[in-house]
């Protein structure tokens, strides 16, 4: 840009100018336009965000117990609170925060990658600032965007303050360290990465006060962990004991794939075959190095030694914390990961382009096209919309009357159901969860009916669909709903841990349902799909089926009777 002002007054200059920066432009619009694409279709507000917004508005007295009841530690929370006291908790005013944060992710990237003399960052714009997963979930109303953000700065704030060291530098550091963690849990494995990479080229450099200065650092950043390992550590280890299912080892690398192979095959094969270029590179330096025997400390040799302690440890972190965590994973879940590898990518590209110009200039063309590609490629999975249960709360509150009872099943549909719904007829979770309470947090909410006997647990419910049918309302069921053939008892449970099932959470929402369905198939009922309309694109995990029951006047089907002791899958 600089050389574009220095030439403003030579046409055939200013053209080849143009000439120059269009590749970086058009990444840079793609990047902005989806993300547009992807704030556009994203809807309502799903349930996760609606949990944190409702945290959000909670009394400023309750923020221990806000900190203390979330996945995200507090500068998600702070930042939300800010924003929702500034412009309100509407679904425009927080959606706009979602992009705001979206968008940041661009200049963040850049900024971190020139600290390492990266011009322009082509390989973790292309590949990762245009994977779908990240402009979907890292621009949604949660703080996955944010811990991405902050987990860049602190890479380019540590490569920086470990080549120009100075007070200020120091306080940067520390500062944005502290950001990190305080955004999101995986940052620690992060901060450990990137840390311990910058102490070991210290101590290669024989500058023993700084790799002292980067553990310092470290140590600060853990010692802030400290009440989230005393007050949320020992909660989350009781629900992943207690009330998850058992996870298979291997569900979070399949996931991961699942979700690398999202962002389709362009950016699946250009991804795979960058990385090994870089990584191959990065080994023939390292093999260089060694033979021989290279001491002299320069940014390239830093570099050399900087990449496999940075990508080593913050893999293996990374991956123990999936493991430690021990809950079923999703997209989101795995995006530090993917923002290590294309740094780590980008990198190891910088070493194998410096080998000649025409390296830098073949690096342009391909990310260029690649850029393109990718935007058209993925432009239908950004048309995703998070959830469907605005639609269907609003759908129902016009078409619902009074006398009538809506159920949503699963419980936890309800904490989006409930921001929506403005129907005439009441409308209770099954099992009722203190539905007006939303606030609480999702295992307190499950601890509060799993120790009953699954039939216990619902029989509110069950007295309020038996007195909505006999008195001719209708049942609106939102969620999964299947009859029970003739003379099959619903599964029952005794108070958790069951016997057999234990804390299964899949276990009891199964034998609510069935009870509560053969509930109504004893009192004799047709059923039949409410339909209307949905969008293509909707996010699996909530986009729940509408099913409106009748009592019928024909006869009731026949279901064997059940009682505490009865157990039937």
């Amino acid at each position: 840009m600089a050389e574009c002002a220095a030439v403003r007054s030579e046409p055939f200059s200013q053209f080849q100018c143009i000439q120059r920066i269009a590749p970086q432009l058009i990444v840079v619009l793609s990047l902005v336009a989806l993300r547009l694409v992807a704030y556009f279709s994203a809807g309502g507000l799903w349930r996760d965000e609606v949990h944190s917004v409702n945290m959000a508005t909670l009394p400023i007295d309750d923020l221990f117990f806000v900190l203390t009841n979330d996945s995200i530690p507090m500068c998600w929370q702070s930042l939300l609170r800010t924003w929702v006291f500034l412009f309100g908790s509407s679904d425009a005013a927080v959606r706009s925060l979602g992009l705001v944060i979206g968008l940041t992710t661009i200049p963040a990237i850049w900024w971190s990658m020139r600290q390492f003399g990266i011009s322009f960052p082509w390989w973790v714009l292309v590949l990762f600032g245009l994977d779908p997963s990240l402009m979907i979930f890292g621009g949604e109303v949660r703080g996955y965007g944010l811990g991405i953000i902050t987990f860049f700065l602190l890479v380019g704030t540590a490569w920086r303050t470990l080549q120009q060291p100075s007070g200020w530098q120091w306080c940067g550091l520390v500062v944005i360290s502290l950001m990190a963690v305080q955004s999101s849990f995986t940052n620690c494995f992060l901060l450990a990465a990137t840390l311990i990479a910058c102490g070991v080229v210290a101590l290669r450099q024989g500058r023993f006060s700084l790799c002292v200065g980067m553990m310092l650092v470290g140590i600060l950043a853990a010692m802030s962990m400290v009440p989230y390992a005393i007050y949320v550590a020992p909660r989350l280890t009781r629900v992943v004991n207690l009330v998850h299912d058992p996870v298979p080892r291997l569900l979070p690398l399949r996931v991961f794939i699942q979700t690398y192979k999202w962002g389709g095959l362009v950016r699946g094969w250009l991804g795979v075959a960058v990385g090994l270029l870089g990584f191959s590179e990065l080994l023939r330096q390292l093999f260089l190095a060694k033979r021989d025997q290279v001491t002299a400390s320069t940014p390239n040799q830093d570099l050399v030694v900087f990449l496999p302690v940075f990508f080593w440890v913050g893999t293996a972190g990374f991956w123990f914390y999936m493991r430690f965590l021990g809950v079923q994973t999703a997209n989101w879940y795995h995006l530090p990961w993917m923002a290590l590898l294309a740094i780590t990518t980008e990198l190891g590209m910088r070493l194998w382009s410096q080998q000649q110009p025409e390296r830098q200039r073949l690096t342009m063309r391909v990310a260029t096209m690649g850029a393109l590609l990718i935007a058209i490629e993925v432009v239908p999975q950004l048309q995703f919309r998070l959830t469907t249960t605005d639609l269907i709360a609003r759908d129902l509150s016009q078409n619902v009357r009074l006398g009538d009872l809506v159920i949503v099943s699963p419980w936890y549909v309800g904490i989006t159901f409930g921001r929506y719904y403005q129907g005439a007829a009441e409308w209770t979770n099954l099992p009722n969860v203190d539905h007006i309470d939303h606030h609480l947090a999702y295992e307190q909410q499950k601890e509060k009916v799993m120790p009953w006997p699954s039939p216990q647990g619902i029989q509110q419910e069950l007295q309020k669909i038996d007195a909505t049918l006999q008195a001719g309302g209708r049942v609106w069921w939102v969620g999964p709903f299947k009859l029970l053939p003739p003379g099959k008892s619903p599964l029952i449970l005794s108070g958790a841990p069951d016997p057999q099932y234990g804390w299964s959470e899949s276990a009891y929402l199964t034998s609510w349902q069935q009870i509560a369905i053969a509930k109504m198939q004893s009192i004799g009922v047709t059923v039949r799909p409410w339909a209307m309309p949905r969008p293509k694109g909707v996010n699996p995990n909530e986009n729940p089926a509408v099913f409106l029951v009748e009592r019928s006047t024909s006869p009731a089907l026949p279901v064997a009777s059940f009682n505490s002791e009865t157990r039937k899958e």
